[in-house]
Order: structure tokens, then C-alpha cells, then sequence
């Protein structure tokens, strides 16, 4: 009460001065504009200036997604990851026991000891031919069964690869290792899982879907914008989420709107604070048109109207003074400013009712 009657009283001291003085200039001594709780700041400089406001979500781009399937059918036996989980590549992310794989398994055992059969008589017929024992045409014979052989062989190891089992794994099979029916599931890439579909006891089909995974190298948000204000958007502009802080760079604008929402995508890639978002958050998010021109933001606090023009106050050597301006966009806390502020100068963020009240006393007695 005592902070408020000495402004009003101070304020009564000002006015006469104002008046005496240049118009948009009020003159306050150091102790006055304690009394006053003025407060000043310097103008941020921005490269952009904010557009629309519209609701938003973070998604992968379709590159980003891998599904994961079952390359045999057979039964589910365990399940190693959540929804949600991160993963690493080739991690085993579920166990799958196949009959089926079992007989891949022994299509490469018996195809690898037909073969072995077959280099064996190929290796004796060329030394019988070489002494003249056997005619060329039984060694043709011989050759022929043991490209067949090789040729079946190969076949068998290229089924067995597809279905998931490595080169190393076919390998010891044919070294005498025992058959074994059960398959793993891996993980394609590095990232986290967007969807489960695995259940233990379940029983699946060859390239049943198991798993959705996502990479997390790159991010987009997409931006239900109002047909309206589609216009706005252009190629290059930046798109900012107040919190988490992100900034994403716009990279396409749909070409059709929805007819029931009346709205169109646009979407922006993530290139600033991606580690603070997941797929699937729902953020709010701003446009912001790129700029080279001299632009600032101020608190909104520091912006005020009179008689249809917007005003700041500047600190001055023997005063303040009310400095018009024009505004180029609201943020949620901060006004952007494009014509009136050069950028190295203190700007009135609080205190500000009361100089208005003071300069506006002035002004009036001028006609401005």
C-alpha cells in the first residue's frame, strides 16, 4: 500500500515534467525509477518470426521403421524385450522352436554328405582317367553328379541363411554340430520398440509379423495446420516446440487436406533437442518464417498500445522514452519486434503501467 501511494505521488511529480519535455520522453531521476520498480532488459535478437500455433506429433519417417517377422513357423518360447524397450543390433528379442528348421538343418546335413560322396568319386575317377583306366565319358558321368551335388548343396545353405541361421551356425552344422529346432529372433537395427506382437505360446506362420522396431536417428514432426493458414508454411521454415525446446526445419507440405478436420500436414525434421522426444508425443508447436531482417523479441509485458500504435519504453541518459515500434508476431511469453529497436538498447520489462501512465498524461497534453 505505502510502495503504491508513493508511485501515485511520484507519478503526480512526473507529469508536469513530461509535459515541459519532448512529448515521448519522460524524465526520471535514478531514485525515482527505483520507486517505480522499473526494470530493463536488452532485446533477444531472432531469425524468425512466429506464424501459426497448431498441435503437433512426433513420428518416425517410413525409412525409420523395420518389421520384424518369423522366417519359420513354429511355436513362440520366449519373449526377451517390452513395448518400449531399447534394443541393439542382432540383440535376440524372442525364441522360436521350429519343426521346420529342424528340416532345413537336415536338408544341409544330407545335401553336404551327398556332396562329400560325390568329391570323393569326382577326385578318384581324375586319377584313373589321368592313368588311362577310365574313358573321358565315365569321368563327364562323375563330374556331372558332382556339380549336382554342389549345386544342391549350395541350395540347401542359401535356405538355411534366409530363414535367419548365419553362415558361422551352417557351418558347425556341417562340422558335425547337433541339429537344433530352436530359431532367434534379432534385432535388425539399433533402436526401441514401437510394437509388440510376440506372445509366449503363441504359434506363428513363416513371416508372421513379431515385432516393429525404430531407429532413432531421425525424428519428424507432423503438423495438423489449418487449411486457412496452410498458406503460411513455406519450404525451409522453422518449426520450435517451447517444451521440451526443439526446432525442427519444415521438409514438406501435404498437397491434400483432410475433409473432416479441414486441415494439412506439414511435416519438419527434427535438428534441434531430438533426445528430448519419443515417437508418438503430442507436442504444440509454432511457425516460424525465416527472416534476414533485423528482428527482436521483448517480454509482452514490455509491449503496450496507445491510440493504435504499439510502444516501448527506452532507458535514455535523463529518462525513458517511449519508443514506437511494430510487431511481427506473439509468442507465448515474448512479443517479436521487426521495426523500432536497433538492439543495443535497455527496454522497460517491468514498471511499465506506471510510465505509461505518466507518458500517456504527457502526450495528451501535447495532442499527440
Amino acid at each position: 500500500m505505502r510502495m503504491a501511494v508513493t508511485g501515485l505521488l511520484l507519478l503526480a511529480l512526473v507529469l508536469p515534467f513530461a509535459s515541459m519535455a519532448d512529448a515521448h520522453l519522460i524524465p526520471l531521476s535514478e531514485e525515482q525509477t527505483s520507486h517505480l520498480g522499473v526494470r530493463t532488459a536488452a532485446p533477444q535478437p531472432v531469425s524468425g518470426i512466429p506464424l501459426a500455433q497448431a498441435p503437433g506429433r512426433v513420428v518416425l519417417p517410413p525409412a525409420q521403421e523395420f518389421a520384424v517377422t518369423s522366417f519359420q513357423s513354429g511355436l513362440i518360447t520366449r519373449v526377451n524385450v517390452p513395448l518400449g524397450a531399447k534394443v541393439k543390433k542382432r540383440q535376440v528379442l524372442a525364441e522360436i522352436d521350429s519343426v521346420a528348421l529342424v528340416d532345413l538343418q537336415r536338408a544341409v546335413v544330407d545335401a553336404h554328405s551327398v556332396f562329400g560322396v560325390a568329391a570323393a568319386r569326382l577326385g578318384r575317377d581324375e586319377a584313373l582317367l589321368k592313368e588311362g583306366i577310365i574313358s573321358r565319358v565315365r569321368w563327364q558321368e562323375t563330374r556331372s553328379d558332382f556339380d549336382r551335388a554342389q549345386a544342391s548343396l549350395r541350395a540347401a545353405e542359401q535356405t538355411l541363411l534366409a530363414s535367419g541361421v548365419t553362415a558361422a551356425e551352417i557351418l558347425k552344422l556341417k562340422s558335425g554340430n547337433q541339429i537344433n529346432g530352436l530359431y532367434r529372433v534379432l534385432a535388425p537395427v539399433d533402436g526401441i520398440v514401437l510394437e509388440r506382437l510376440a506372445i509366449v505360446g503363441q504359434r506363428v506362420d513363416a513371416l508372421s509379423p513379431l515385432f516393429r522396431i525404430g531407429k532413432l536417428d531421425e525424428l519428424w514432426i507432423e503438423v495438423d495446420m489449418p487449411q486457412e493458414r496452410l498458406k503460411e508454411a513455406r519450404i525451409g521454415d522453422w518449426v520450435t516446440v517451447e517444451t521440451p525446446r526443439v526446432r525442427a526445419r519444415i521438409n514438406e507440405i501435404s498437397q491434400s487436406v483432410d475433409p473432416k478436420s479441414q486441415s494439412a500436414l506439414v511435416r519438419a525434421r527434427v535438428e534441434q533437442g531430438a533426445e528430448s522426444l519419443l515417437p508418438g508425443m503430442n507436442v504444440n508447436v509454432q511457425l516460424r518464417h525465416r527472416s534476414t531482417d533485423r528482428i527482436f523479441k521483448v517480454p509482452v509485458a514490455a509491449v503496450f498500445s496507445h491510440e493504435g500504435r504499439d510502444y516501448v519504453f527506452v532507458k535514455r541518459a535523463t529518462g525513458f522514452e517511449a519508443v514506437e515500434v511494430a510487431v511481427a508476431g506473439q509468442e507465448a511469453y515474448n512479443t517479436v519486434l521487426h521495426e523500432g529497436l536497433q538492439g543495443n538498447e535497455s527496454v522497460v520489462v517491468q514498471g511499465v503501467a506506471g510510465l505509461k501512465a505518466a507518458w500517456a498524461g504527457g502526450a495528451g497534453g501535447h495532442g499527440d
